[in-house]
C-alpha cells in the first residue's frame, strides 16, 4: 500500500510540473488529423511522411472531442503519466525494491518535463509502447511485446529498430521457435491489415516513398536536413545523462541485456536532428538505468543532473503560453477568417499548418507543408500544380522569406511553385506585417 501511496505522490509532482511549463502544440499534431477528419488521404492527398497510427488516433479523439488544445495536453499528459508508472514498474520488476524504483521515477520526473518533453510529437508518444514492450519482453510475454512494439513503429518508424532487436535477441537467446513466433504474431498481423488498407486506397506505393525511402536515401542530401550539432548546455546535459548509463554496461552481469541494447538504440533515433525531444525514449532508459544502479555515493551525481537540467528550463519556460497556439496565432487565425468565405480553399506560403484548423479552411489537394526537402522529391511540385490547375485554392497567404540560407525554415520557396503562384494569382493586401493575401485571377 505504501508503495500506491508514493506513486501517486509522484505522479502528482509531474503532473504540476507539466501543468506548469510551456506545452509545445506541434502545428501537424492539429493539422494531420484536420485534413484525415476532411476526407484527405494520408499519403496522396497530403506529405505524411510517418505511419498513420498517431494520426489515426487524434482524428478520432478531436472528432469527437473537438480541435481543442486541452484535448491534446489531456492525451499527451495521460500518456507521460502512463510513463512513470512504467518506469517504475520495469525497475521494480528488476529489482523486487521500492526505493529503486522510486529513484527510477524520480529521475524521470525531474528530467523529462524539463528536456522538450512536454509536447505532443511522435517521438514523445512512441516511449509509452516502447516502455510497454520492455516491461512484456522482462514478463516473457512474447506476444504482447510483439505487439506493443508494432504500434510503436506504426507511430514512427524508427521505432521499428525495437522490433528487429527484439528478434535479434530472442534468436541468440536461443529462445523457442514458439516465442518468436508470438512475438512476431502483433507486427505481423498489423502490418498486413496496415498494407491491405493502404492498397484498397492506391497509396501504397506513395506510403513506402514518403516514410521508408525518401527519408532514407533522399532526404539527408538536402542541406539542413542533418542537424546534429549541440550547445554547450545540450551537450554537458548529454554527458551527465549518458554517463551512468553506460556506466551501468559494466554492472549488466544480473541484468537483461535487452534493457541496455534498448537504450543504445533510442541513441540511435536521435538521428537525423539533435534535439531533447528526439531523445524521450533515451531519456526514459536513462532513468531506469539510474534507478538499477543508483547508490548513495550516486546521490551526489543524480542531484546534480537535477540542477543542470531543472533550473535553466524553469527559468525559460515556466508559465509561459503554448507554443504555435498563443494569442499571436488565434489573432492571425481570425485574421484569415475574416478575409476569406467559408468554403475558400487556400494555400499557406511559409506559415505553419496550424492556421487551417484555427482559421478552419482546408487547402487544396493535395497539400504539402512548407519543409524544403518535401518540394526538392520528384514531380512533387508538378504534381500540385497539376492539380491545382483543375481545381485550386482561391486565396493563398504567403509569408515572405526570411533572411537565410535557403533551405531553412522560412527561407525556401519552391521556384515552379511560387511561379505558378505569381502567374495566376494576384497580391491585393498585407495582412499583417510580411503576409501577403494573394487571390486567384
Amino acid at each position: 500500500m505504501r508503495k500506491y501511496l508514493f506513486l501517486i505522490l509522484l505522479l502528482g509532482v509531474h503532473l504540476f510540473l507539466l501543468l506548469n511549463l510551456q506545452f509545445t502544440a506541434w502545428p501537424e499534431m492539429l493539422s494531420y488529423p484536420y485534413l484525415k477528419n476532411h476526407g484527405f488521404l494520408l499519403y496522396r492527398d497530403m506529405i505524411h511522411p510517418y505511419p498513420p497510427l498517431l494520426t489515426l488516433v487524434l482524428s478520432w479523439l478531436y472528432k469527437f472531442l473537438g480541435y481543442k488544445l486541452m484535448v491534446m495536453k489531456i492525451f499527451t499528459w495521460s500518456l507521460i503519466l502512463a510513463n512513470d508508472v512504467l518506469v517504475f514498474l520495469i525497475v521494480n520488476k528488476l529489482t523486487k525494491k521500492l526505493a529503486p524504483s522510486l529513484w527510477a521515477l524520480i529521475v524521470y520526473i525531474l528530467t523529462q518535463p524539463f528536456l522538450e518533453g512536454n509536447m505532443l510529437w511522435f517521438d514523445n508518444v512512441i516511449v509509452t509502447p516502447i516502455l510497454l514492450g520492455t516491461f512484456f519482453m522482462l514478463q516473457k510475454k512474447y506476444f504482447w511485446a510483439g505487439l506493443s512494439l508494432a504500434l510503436a513503429a506504426l507511430t514512427k518508424q524508427t521505432a521499428g529498430l525495437f522490433l528487429v532487436l527484439g528478434i535479434a535477441y530472442l534468436v541468440f537467446q536461443r529462445s523457442k521457435i514458439k516465442n518468436l513466433t508470438s512475438f512476431l504474431a502483433g507486427p505481423v498481423v498489423l502490418g498486413l491489415v496496415l498494407g491491405f488498407r493502404l492498397l484498397t486506397e492506391n497509396q501504397f506505393t506513395d506510403f513506402i516513398n514518403w516514410t521508408l525511402i525518401y527519408p532514407a536515401t533522399k532526404w539527408g542530401q538536402f542541406p539542413g536536413y542533418i542537424d546534429l550539432a549541440l550547445s554547450q548546455r545540450e551537450l554537458v546535459v548529454l554527458v551527465l545523462l549518458v554517463l551512468p548509463a553506460f556506466a551501468a554496461l559494466r554492472l549488466r552481469r544480473g541484468k537483461p541485456v535487452i534493457l541496455f541494447w534498448y537504450f543504445l538504440v533510442s541513441l540511435v533515433m536521435i538521428y537525423p536532428r539533435f534535439s531533447f525531444f528526439h531523445a524521450q525514449t533515451a531519456i526514459a532508459f536513462v532513468a531506469i538505468i539510474f534507478g538499477l544502479v543508483t547508490s548513495r555515493a550516486r546521490l551526489t551525481y543524480l542531484l546534480l543532473i537535477i540542477v543542470a537540467i531543472s533550473l535553466p528550463a524553469i527559468r525559460l519556460n515556466w508559465q509561459k503560453p503554448p507554443r504555435f497556439y498563443g494569442a499571436n496565432e488565434q489573432q492571425l487565425a481570425q485574421v484569415i477568417k475574416n478575409k476569406t468565405a467559408s468554403d475558400d480553399k487556400i494555400y499557406l506560403l511559409n506559415l505553419s499548418s496550424q492556421y487551417y484548423v484555427l482559421a478552419d479552411h482546408l487547402p487544396a489537394k493535395p497539400w504539402s507543408d512548407n519543409f524544403g526537402w518535401y518540394f526538392a522529391m520528384p514531380g512533387v511540385e508538378e504534381e500540385l500544380i497539376l492539380r491545382w490547375e483543375k481545381n485550386p485554392p482561391s486565396v493563398i497567404f504567403w509569408r515572405d522569406a526570411e533572411p537565410g540560407a535557403w533551405w531553412e525554415l522560412g527561407t525556401y520557396e519552391p521556384p515552379k511553385l511560387t511561379n505558378f503562384i505569381r502567374a495566376n494569382y494576384t497580391r491585393k493586401e498585407e495582412i499583417q506585417k510580411g503576409i501577403w493575401l494573394w487571390r486567384k485571377n
